[in-house]
């Protein structure tokens, strides 16, 4: 099995609190030590230090300036541009760190499933009610099917982060999906998935200014869906493998 790996690296973005260890190049060593060959980096709104330090550790980047969503299509698009159809890929934010048995649970869960994330997001386990992210959890977690490769356990799962593994033929496939939901500014990974994995939409249920909006989106979701060839099989290795720093 061949994969390659986008490692999409900027020195822009949102300022979130990370772990003090979680450095952009921290990040970006533990990858190489973990998947060792076949890394592009984009780096994107980058300073000259940041590719300079990126070259000294053998990788000649891509240099771009693009921001969120149209970073995505140029990953994705470079992706079904560049690498065999029979083979795979894995897009990595910047700010992922990686335990070691990643690249063989990477390559198992590709076996058994249409999209792979190694990511157990937390955002699965607190119930909307109680103000959990993710509008879709109740008691405690998701309705899921836990799967089994060679080594490692899997849940099927509503969404994950833009960090994630694919074939290229699948997302040659899906390339329809995923730029109507890079239409923004920000790409929306969260209904991308639900989308292709054909999965259920909530209304809103705050004021009707809200409820308006949501019924709106529900139409382009409808519009968005019908897109969609087939539903695809999303999983997340249990426990993670990988996390967001």
């Amino acid at each position: 099995m061949v994969i390659n790996y986008i490692y999409k690296l900027s020195d822009k973005g949102r300022a979130k609190p990370k772990l003090d260890i979680a450095t952009k190049m921290n990040c970006l060593d533990n990858f190489i030590e973990e998947f060792k060959t076949n890394i592009t980096v984009l780096a994107d709104n980058c300073e000259q230090s940041t590719i300079d330090q990126i070259k000294m550790r053998g990788l000649t980047p891509i240099e771009l300036s693009l921001g969120n969503s149209e970073n995505t299509r140029y990953a994705m698009q470079f992706a079904i541009d560049n690498f065999p159809k029979d083979s795979y890929v894995y897009f990595v934010e910047d700010d992922y760190v990686h335990l070691p048995g990643s690249l063989l649970a990477l390559q198992e869960g590709l076996l058994i499933a249409d999209y792979v994330s190694l990511y157990d997001n937390p955002d699965k386990y607190v119930n909307a009610k109680d103000g959990g992210p993710n509008p879709y959890i109740v008691n405690g977690g998701e309705d899921s099917t836990v799967m089994l490769s060679k080594n490692f356990h899997w849940k099927t799962t509503n969404s994950v982060t833009m960090t994630f593994a694919a074939s290229i033929k699948v997302l040659e496939e899906d390339k329809p999906i995923w730029w109507a939901f890079t239409a923004t500014k920000i790409s929306n990974s969260f209904f991308a998935f639900r989308v292709l994995t054909r999965q259920a939409f909530s209304f809103s249920k705050g004021s009707l200014r809200e409820y308006v909006r949501s019924v709106r989106r529900y139409r382009e979701f409808l519009s968005i869906k019908a897109q969609s060839k087939q539903k695809r099989i999303l999983i997340n290795a249990i426990p993670g493998l990988s996390t967001h720093a």
